[in-house]
């Protein structure tokens, strides 16, 4: 009985140091700012502890939790401060969704955290205080349990020897799996912040206000406002649109002086001729700012100064790309500028990704074959109204087949119809990055939307479909209902007057009651009746996740 007491001690101090190493390994685990838009460590956690089943343990109702990584492990920390210890967020957690993908996903990940948490690890060193957190995290751990032994696709989840650490990939898809509005994404009150090596931190807010000085912070708000720009403190990101010179050295005198403003997404407006000097005093302010995300939209520039563009102002622009805080650019360029010129050739060692968009006018064929050279660094372009048919649609989804760069694609107002589409159809079938594609007022009628439809069967990137002002017709919207009932990826479907009828209606309805990633549906201006408005509603019934405009 000794020897069999000392064997099971020493496979209990075996798992204590495997599960020590796991969570160092995630602890240790440094990402950089494009990689980590979203808080990092979380748990699940129950609704109510005090409520809790132990008969029925998977029908207790649990949330997801995020923790404040406000301790600095570069440094030992005094054994009896608990000021600057991870600790968990203020917040009433979030909903899961898919939560069998979820939970083979991230299950290992969270039952290293959980069971540091439950054995007074470091990692738990100011969570005590929480009531009832103690019994929570038992309880979540007993209900990762019970998932393992009722769902075989989920039966390793609670071994984690072979854990592998997640990726900044993992990590930026967290977001799909939580239960959130839109309108106000609270990221469990957390902050993001850097450090001064360049790695990323989301820590509450009184972590947050101790490492600004709000006064310069304020008075970037306010020039932020002024310009009717939006900003986001929780992430550190600024959107802002600037109509002129005296507006446009306001905001960068401020950028210099604030501080964890991360992600910038600027706009030159379309009334504003702005010069080579612009360009300079933007990349002194961002030179010295703690920006290393941008994206900058050139505006709808006149000829003159696009034709400039790749002169002297091409050099000013050179400047900024090569900047040494910067780690991923955007840059949209003006509608005359219809091909990248030398700019394709620059490069920066400190820069993670450049890319370029374009919003092409009054193309001619000469044009358009320069620009397929180009699409291999393009990550978004807008061929609106450029009267685009078969021929060159053809072309384009040839080289879309390939294409790893191209996200956004808007071909609205065109005459693509439906040979055009079944071109597009046969690029989407392997291409794996585009994930928005805009088809409004394209004439695409049922034979489109079923070419359509038989790509979205095994596409795994697109999110956002617009088909708006079309003439797929109940024959369309039943083709595409059979693809929802497999697709995982798309979130947004824009039917907008597509002379939809009722029996089509009734065939996308059916399709909502399976489809778990469908979030946004518009089948408003169609012909649907009472019948197929009722079985729109009966459909969300048992999707809880989907918003339908009728």
């Amino acid at each position: 009985m000794q020897s069999e007491t000392v064997k099971l001690q020493h496979q209990a101090l075996d798992r204590l140091a495997i599960l020590q190493q796991k969570a160092d390994a995630i602890l240790v685990q440094t990402f950089e700012l494009h990689e980590y838009p979203i808080p990092r460590l979380f748990i699940i956690l129950p609704v109510d502890s005090t409520k809790w089943d132990p008969m029925n343990v998977l029908r207790n109702k649990v949330r997801l939790h995020f923790l404040c990584e406000c301790e600095d492990r570069s440094e030992k920390a005094s054994k009896d401060s608990q000021k600057n210890k991870t600790h968990l967020a203020r917040h009433e957690g979030y909903e899961i969704r898919n939560s069998t993908e979820f939970f083979q996903k991230y299950g290992k990940y969270m039952i290293i955290l959980l069971q540091c948490l439950s054995v007074g690890m470091p990692l738990a060193a100011s969570l005590g205080s929480v009531p009832n957190l103690k019994a929570g995290i038992d309880y979540s751990l007993d209900y990762m349990r019970a998932l393992s032994v009722e769902y075989p696709a989920l039966k390793d989840i609670n071994t984690i020897e072979d854990y592998e650490a997640l990726e900044g990939a993992d990590l930026r898809g967290l977001s799909k799996f939580l239960q959130t509005n839109d309108e106000n994404r609270q990221l469990g009150n957390l902050y993001r912040i850097t450090t001064e090596a360049g790695h990323v931190k989301w820590v509450c807010v009184d972590h947050y206000r101790s490492t600004y000085k709000e006064k310069e912070q304020r008075a970037f708000e306010d020039v932020v406002e002024m310009n009717e720009g939006k900003y986001d403190s929780q992430l550190g990101k600024v959107v802002i649109e600037l109509e002129s010179r005296i507006r446009a050295r306001e905001f960068f005198e401020a950028l210099t002086k604030a501080k964890h403003i991360y992600e910038l997404e600027i706009t030159f407006s379309k009334y504003w001729d702005w010069t080579k000097t612009d360009l300079e005093g933007l990349k002194n302010a961002l030179r010295v700012s703690s920006v290393s995300i941008l994206r900058l939209d050139l505006g709808e520039s006149q000829e003159s100064i696009a034709r400039n563009l790749f002169s002297t102002r091409y050099v000013k622009l050179v400047g900024i790309i090569e900047l040494n805080n910067m780690k991923t650019i955007h840059v949209v360029l003006p509608p005359d500028v219809k091909y990248l010129s030398n700019l394709q050739s620059v490069k920066s060692s400190h820069l993670c990704k450049l890319s370029f968009g374009m919003r092409l006018r009054s193309m001619r064929a000469s044009d358009f074959r320069r620009l397929i050279n180009s699409l291999e660094v393009l990550v978004t372009l807008d061929l609106a109204s450029n009267s685009i048919g078969n021929k060159e649609t053809l072309a384009l989804s040839k080289v879309l087949r390939t294409n790893t760069s191209l996200t956004n694609l808007n071909l609205r107002y065109n005459s693509i119809g439906d040979e055009g589409a079944l071109a597009l159809s046969e690029a989407l079938k392997t291409n794996t990055s585009l994930t928005n594609l805009d088809l409004r007022y394209n004439s695409i009628g049922n034979e489109g939307a079923l070419a359509l439809s038989e790509a979205l069967k095994t596409n795994t990137s697109l999110t956002d479909l617009d088909l708006t002002w079309n003439s797929i017709g109940n024959e369309g919207a039943l083709a595409l209902s059979k693809a929802l009932k497999t697709n995982s990826c798309l979130t947004k479907l824009n039917l907008w007057n597509n002379s939809i009828g009722n029996e089509g209606a009734l065939a996308l309805s059916e399709a909502l009651k399976t489809n778990t990633s469908l979030t946004n549906l518009n089948v408003s201006h169609n012909s649907i009746g009472n019948e197929g408005a009722l079985a729109l509603s009966e459909a969300l019934k048992k999707n809880m996740a989907l918003k339908v405009s009728v």
